[in-house]
């Protein structure tokens, strides 16, 4: 019966250590993301110069989602409550699995200004409910490798105008 142990153990223990190491090379790189800028207030120039994603880490090829993950109790237009996140953009992977995304001006409207929107599909700024000040977590997802990483957003209050 001893025998038996000594042997199932010798013959389990490799397959065990070969099974992990195995589990930690096909688990491939770490995904990695940056916020540019990290830090910035709502104002009309975001859609000239949007917010950016830089990502790295992700498999070659994949599209890359990213999304605004929400504070509790924030309510954002469109959603249920209880909704976790909203995506903000979208990127595709280069060939060293890297990317890069931008907000189109429509989500940064919808999702940082909250406008109401015309008939004729035009933002009405007089329903924007902008969302308050605050750090908001960012995650990028790979849609295939399913890697994921995360950033922060900081939304800091307008300057005070100069008198």
């Amino acid at each position: 019966m001893k025998v038996a142990r000594i042997i199932m153990l010798f013959l389990i223990v490799p397959v065990l250590i070969l099974g992990c190491q195995t589990l930690q090379t096909t688990a491939g790189p770490v995904a990695t993301l940056e916020v540019i800028p990290a830090e910035t207030f709502l104002s009309p120039a975001l859609i000239k110069k949007p917010v950016t994603f830089k990502g790295s880490g992700f498999s070659p090829g994949e599209m890359i989602s990213v999304e605004m993950m929400l504070p509790p109790g924030l309510k954002m237009k469109g959603h249920q409550e209880g909704e976790k996140a909203v995506g903000i953009a979208i990127g595709t992977a280069d060939e060293k699995g890297d990317f890069t995304a931008a907000m189109k001006p429509v989500a940064t409207l919808n999702w940082f200004f909250q406008v109401g929107w015309t008939p004729t599909l035009k933002p009405n700024f007089k329903e924007a409910r902008p969302i308050p000040p605050g750090d908001y977590d960012i995650k990028a997802t790979g849609l295939e490798s399913d890697r994921t990483a995360t950033s922060v957003l900081k939304i800091v209050p307008p300057p005070k105008k100069k008198k």
